[in-house]
């Protein structure tokens, strides 16, 4: 399967295009501290980015024995959310060379979409906050549409949107989600060595892995 020349780029949200784990840290030990429970780390919160901030906060409480239910959950994030939306942006910084690629990917005609399991509202605001929203024509939320990564259905819907055949895109993503959703909508998956996993397996079943975003730049003539 090729990867020169797609027409349109679409690309995961945290771990990909924005450090974020540190901003996640910060709220899920805030609501960790509103719960007297001991915080996490940062290297363990990078592994659990991904899934949506419901899983996140499942898996933080899995892993600290915490009790829980659905309703449990369901408060925790409350409070994860009310902390996050008003700090979204407070340590979180792009990465690497990305702001100059997706200038110049634009430049070259190529069209830019966001597919994440965060919801939309907050990776609008992130992404604004950030000042690259504009250089996106279409942004899917983890609550946009009734399925949501894995399932290829966000990325069959961001290419009818953008009136994009599945052979003119290609996925840019860090963990085993976008590899599915990419491999499940039939395109090409450049997975991005930096980001949120810690299943390196996932990097053999991937059509190119990269270590600085700035190497997709070899991907247009």
């Amino acid at each position: 399967m090729t990867i020169q020349n797609k027409k349109l780029f679409i690309f995961d949200l945290d771990g990909t295009l924005v450090d974020t784990a540190p901003d996640f840290k910060n709220s899920i030990n805030y609501m960790l501290n509103e719960l007297n429970e001991s915080e996490v780390s940062l290297e363990e919160i990078r592994n659990w980015v991904g899934y949506g901030a419901r899983e996140l906060i499942r898996r933080t409480v899995v892993d600290k024995n915490i009790p829980h239910d659905e309703q449990r959950i369901e408060e925790m994030l409350k409070i994860f959310l009310l902390h996050y939306t008003h700090n979204i942006d407070d340590d979180s910084v792009l990465f690497n060379n990305v702001r100059n690629v997706l200038e110049f990917l634009k430049d070259n005609g190529i069209k830019l979409a966001v597919c994440t399991n965060k919801m939309e509202r907050l990776s609008n605001i992130l992404l604004e906050k950030l000042n690259v929203l504009h250089m996106f024509d279409y942004l899917v939320g983890g609550d946009s549409l009734s399925k949501s990564k894995p399932d290829p259905f966000p990325l069959l819907n961001i290419c009818e949107k953008l009136n994009t055949e599945i052979s003119d895109s290609i996925m840019i993503g860090d963990s085993v989600t976008d590899l599915n959703a990419g491999k499940g909508a039939g395109m090409p998956v450049v997975l991005v060595s930096y980001g949120y996993t810690d299943n390196k397996d996932i990097y053999n079943e991937a059509d190119l892995v990269i270590n600085d975003f700035s190497q997709l730049k070899e991907l247009v003539n």
